[in-house]
C-alpha cells in the first residue's frame, strides 16, 4: 500500500524540525545528547520501534533504539561546529527514515476515527488521583475541531466530563496541559477560572502538548508555525496547564443549547471506559 503523501511530508518536516531543536538545546547547554532526543522532542513515537506504551523518556526500550541514538550522535558530533543544523537534519533524517517509514507503512499516526475513542477527539486519564486529565487528537481530519466541528467537539467533551462525574464522583477538577490553551477558540470551551489558573510549562517535553502545534488540521506539517519556531526559537503557542472544577465547565458548556442537544444524540459512551 502506498504511503500517504500528506503524512510523509508531516513526518519528514517534523523530524527535521525536531533535529533542529536538538541541535539548538545542545548548543545552549544541554549536556546529554540522549536526553535531548528522548525527552525534548517527539521523534521516538513516530518510529516503528514505539509499541504504543513504552518510551525512552521513562526507561529502557531495547537495544535497537540505543544503536540508533549512538549513530545519530555520531552524525551530530561530525556537524556540531557547522554554522547551521542543515547537515545534521539531512543525515539524521536519512538515518531515522527506515524506522519512520516503517510506522507510516503500518498506517499508524495521529487522529483518524476509531471505535476505541468513545469521546472522539478526547481521551483522559486519572494519573493524578484528584484530577481528571484530558488530552486531544483531531479525529475529524481534514476538518478542524475548533471551527466547523466545534459543536460535536464541545459536545463530546461535555459527555466525557458528565461521565467522569458518574464514574469517579470524588474527582472534582479537570486539567489539561497543551498549546491549545493558548488558542482563543479552545479557551472559549471553558469558563473564566480555566484561564485564570493558567501556568506555563517550565520544561519542553516530547508530548504533543508542546509539539502538536506543528501538525495542521489535515495531518500535514504546519509550515507557518515551523518557520516561526525556527526564526524566533520560541514555540508559537505556549504550552499552558489549566484546570477548573468539572461542574463549572459543564455549566459553561450547557449554556449553548446546540452542545447540549448534540451531547444527547452522540454515540453513548461506555461507563466502564
Amino acid at each position: 500500500m502506498p504511503l500517504d503523501p500528506v503524512r510523509v511530508r508531516y513526518v519528514t518536516e517534523f523530524t527535521k524540525l525536531s533535529l533542529w531543536y536538538v541541535h539548538k538545546v545542545l548548543h545552549e547547554g544541554e549536556a546529554d545528547f540522549a536526553r535531548a532526543v528522548n525527552t525534548r522532542v517527539n521523534i521516538y513515537r513516530n518510529t516503528s520501534l514505539y509499541d504504543g506504551q513504552n518510551h525512552p523518556a521513562h526507561g529502557e526500550v531495547g537495544p535497537e533504539w540505543g544503536e540508533v541514538l549512538a549513530r545519530l550522535k555520531e552524525i551530530y558530533d561530525r556537524h556540531r561546529d557547522d554554522p547551521s543544523s542543515a547537515s545534521f537534519e539531512a543525515e539524521g533524517l536519512a538515518l531515522l527514515w527506515p524506522c519512520l517509514e516503517g510506522r507510516l507503512g503500518r498506517g499508524q499516526g495521529r487522529g483518524g476515527s476509531r471505535p476505541d475513542r468513545p469521546y472522539e477527539c478526547w481521551t483522559f486519564d486519572y494519573n493524578r488521583p484528584d484530577r481528571l486529565s484530558i488530552h486531544i487528537a483531531n479525529v475529524y481530519r481534514p476538518r478542524s475541531p475548533l471551527s466547523d466541528m466545534r459543536v460535536p467537539f464541545a459536545a463530546s467533551l461535555f459527555r466525557l466530563l458528565r461521565d467522569s462525574r458518574t464514574r469517579r464522583p470524588e474527582v472534582e477538577v479537570v486539567r489539561c496541559g497543551s498549546w491549545l490553551n493558548s488558542m482563543p477558540p479552545f479557551q472559549a470551551l471553558f469558563p473564566d477560572p480555566w484561564m485564570q489558573s493558567a501556568r506555563p510549562s517550565l520544561e519542553v517535553r516530547y508530548t504533543m502538548g508542546h509539539w502538536g502545534q506543528f501538525e495542521d488540521r489535515k495531518g500535514d506539517f504546519h509550515t507557518r508555525n515551523g518557520a516561526a519556531f525556527r526564526e524566533t526559537g520560541a514555540f508559537p503557542y505556549a504550552c499552558l496547564t489549566c484546570e477548573c472544577p468539572i461542574e463549572k465547565v459543564l455549566a459553561h458548556l450547557k449554556k449553548d443549547p446546540q452542545i447540549s442537544q448534540i451531547a444527547q444524540i452522540q454515540t453513548p459512551s461506555a461507563k466502564s471506559v
